[in-house]
C-alpha cells in the first residue's frame, strides 16, 4: 500500500517538475520573441471569440 502512494506521489511530483520547466521555457521564448508573443495572443483572442464568434448580446 505505502509503495503504491510513493508511486503516485512520485508520479505527480515528476509531471510537476515537466510542467514547471515547460512553463520556464515558454516564457523565455515569449521574453525574446515578439513574434510568438503576438502569435499567443492571437490565440487568446481566437479563443475568446469562441467557434462561432463573439457570444449575442
Amino acid at each position: 500500500m505505502l509503495a503504491t502512494i510513493l508511486r503516485y506521489l512520485f508520479a505527480i511530483a515528476g509531471m510537476a517538475a515537466v510542467a514547471y520547466v515547460v512553463w520556464k521555457v515558454v516564457n523565455r521564448q515569449e521574453a525574446k520573441d515578439a513574434a510568438f508573443q503576438k502569435k499567443l495572443d492571437d490565440d487568446d483572442e481566437r479563443a475568446a471569440k469562441g467557434r462561432f464568434g463573439p457570444p449575442p448580446k
